[in-house]
This record gives structure tokens, sequence and C-alpha cells, in this order.
């Protein structure tokens, strides 16, 4: 991960299999995104005698998540992020707590 590579799915199925076994609900967000996931998964949860009950899929049109990105500002340091259509700092571009400038977020 500090090299920016992706990770393993057993380290990302371990880390779900960590969390899980902490709470008797769960929301995966974007996973399982492979068959080795699923599969992967489906072993996990097997073990700890339980199964998914229930799947949401969202179809969302391509033009809101661009302006989502595309409006999404983050303070670096604090991790605060602002939406320039619905969060907006009381300071264009600077943080509402540190006062701190922060950067807009490229994609």
């Amino acid at each position: 991960m500090e090299k920016g590579e992706l990770v393993t799915d057993d380290l990302v199925v371990g880390i779900i299999d960590e969390e899980a076994i902490m709470s008797e609900r769960f929301i995966l967000d974007g996973l399982p995104r492979t068959v080795v996931q699923v599969e992967k998964l489906d072993e996990m949860l097997e073990k700890q005698g339980t199964k998914v009950d229930k799947v949401l899929n969202f179809t969302i049109f391509d033009s809101f998540l661009e302006e989502r990105i595309t409006s999404s500002w983050v303070h670096p340091s604090s991790g605060r992020t602002y939406q320039t259509n619905m969060h907006v700092p009381k300071v264009s571009g600077v943080d509402d707590v540190s006062y701190f400038d922060f950067s807009i977020l490229a994609f």
C-alpha cells in the first residue's frame, strides 16, 4: 500500500475477517470485485457460520459521479472534506477549523 500498489485479496479479506468478528452486521462497499474475492469472502463467512443475506446495487449516472469528484476539496493535514456545491467552506480555499489553505483534488 505504501508504494501505491494493489494489496492482495488475502490481505483485504483478512482485514474484513478481523473487523467482521467484532460485529454482527457490516457493510462492504466495493467488495467483492473479482471472482477470487467472492470465493475468499464466502470461505471467510462460512468459517464464521454466516453468509451474505442482502445485496444492494446502485446505478448512478456518470455525470453525477464526475460532478461529485471534481467538486471535492480536501484539507490534507486534517482530512476534512468539502464539496463546492454542498458543504462549502466559510472562506473559499481555507479550512474552517485550522484556517490553512487546502488543495483541490484533481482527477
